[in-house]
């Protein structure tokens, strides 16, 4: 093949020479999986499968193993510095999902619908496994039907490598950069495990009138009521998509809206407004009170607060539906209460899954005696809530780092 020469807009001090295009199947040792039938599969006390399920964020994890007995294997045990590639599934966006093996597994290969590779600088090419131009190959290469990485579609890949040395900072770099995401994801997750943790915990379980755990100064049983006697449900409206546009007016709410933060489903701002005279002419309902919990009819609830949007009035549409407080609810601490109860179960059986305002109103609830319980409860969580939601957007800004870098220096 003819080499071409090319540079990247971003190196290492101390490296100037050109990258040249090479085969990847020059570079680097492929080798194969293990086939296996059902019969094969044995429990724990066998030879471990990595598969599909087992490659999560770019690392190999251990919750979904598969064992097969040891005498059935014939194909080589995984290495540190391996590369393992899903090469087949039903899925295409896994085709080429990848993780390095970054310690010692013994008695442990990798299942058929997966590739190893054995890279002089593991981790390089493993970041080059992360790059655009890897997936642009992928993508070029894969049938209109079958999703699969073949061998001669790997034979037929080329990319523009570096010299050893500068490949080894590289993956140097990235490594770093991956290990930095992994300890920042697993601090969200144990966060997200802990707030769902308490959330079982300082809430009474059923046929319980008080919480397992509760805070310091507050004693009693909790008191039952039912929603609709705390406040009251109102549903919203529906028009034509067409009038849906609007730029200046008030602010009209769709599930669309909604937004999974870190753990916590918030309301962007809106994207459609409608004017005062559609809703003179229509005759429609707009929402005035605040606080409220706004959530769409399979579930999802948000709180509307004018301390966390500036809102004077808005109307949702007919997929959602608001819950108006009373003045004896901690806003927060209802938030919260929606997220317990599990709005879902009530959903009506159909086509369209949809919750009705009357069982909502109808449900009966455990709430503390005394609303100051409910505001410190509130904070608590709304403090988990804020730190999940800083966690998130730091885990975005480093795959945004990455991301970046990636681009920039790669060819």
């Amino acid at each position: 093949m003819i080499s071409k020469q090319q540079t990247p807009q971003i190196r290492f001090t101390g490296f100037s020479e050109d990258w040249v295009q090479k085969k990847l199947v020059d570079e680097v040792i492929f080798f194969s999986g293990l086939t296996y039938r059902p019969s094969d599969v044995v429990d724990k006390l066998g030879t471990l499968v990595l598969r599909s399920s087992n490659v999560q964020k770019g690392a190999i994890t251990l919750g979904d193993n598969v064992y097969v007995k040891s005498e059935v294997v014939n194909s080589q045990n995984v290495e540190v510095g391996d590369i393992i590639v899903v090469v087949r599934n039903g899925s295409r966006n896994l085709i080429g999902k990848h993780a390095m093996i970054t310690k010692s597994m013994t008695n442990t290969v990798i299942g058929a619908f997966m590739t190893g590779i054995r890279a002089p600088v593991p981790s390089f090419f493993n970041t080059l496994l992360d790059t655009q131009e890897f997936d642009d190959e992928v993508s070029k290469n894969l049938g209109a039907t079958i999703n699969q990485i073949t061998g001669g579609m790997f034979k037929s890949m080329s990319f523009y490598l570096p010299e050893s040395n500068e490949q080894t900072a590289i993956g140097n770099l990235f490594r770093n950069i991956d290990q930095t995401i992994a300890l920042q994801r697993r601090k969200h997750q144990q966060t997200q495990t802990l707030k769902k943790s308490l959330l079982s915990k300082m809430f009474p379980k059923k046929g319980q009138m008080q919480p397992e755990i509760r805070l310091e100064g507050f004693s009693g049983d909790w008191v039952e009521t039912k929603l609709g006697d705390k406040g009251y449900c109102k549903s919203g409206i529906g028009f034509a998509i067409n009038e849906q546009n609007g730029k200046v007016g008030i602010p009209f709410y769709k599930v669309s809206d909604m937004n999974l933060t870190g753990n916590e489903i918030i309301m962007n701002k809106a994207r459609s407004y409608v004017t005062n005279d559609q809703v003179s002419h229509n005759k429609w309902s707009v929402f005035t009170e605040l606080p409220s919990i706004i959530f769409a009819k399979v579930g999802a609830a948000v709180m509307l607060n004018r301390k966390r949007l500036i809102l004077k009035e808005y109307l949702s549409d007919n997929n959602m539906m608001s819950y108006i407080l009373g003045e004896e609810w901690d806003c927060y601490f209802c938030k919260l209460i929606f997220e317990n109860i599990y709005l879902p179960n009530l959903s009506q059986v159909g086509a369209l899954p949809s919750i009705n305002a009357r069982d909502v109103e109808g449900l009966m609830i455990l709430i503390p005696d005394l609303k100051k319980e409910q505001t410190a409860i509130g904070e608590c969580f709304k403090q988990l809530d804020d730190t999940i939601s800083i966690q998130a957007k730091q885990l975005k800004t480093l795959d945004n780092l990455k991301k970046a870098l990636l681009a920039k220096m790669f060819v």
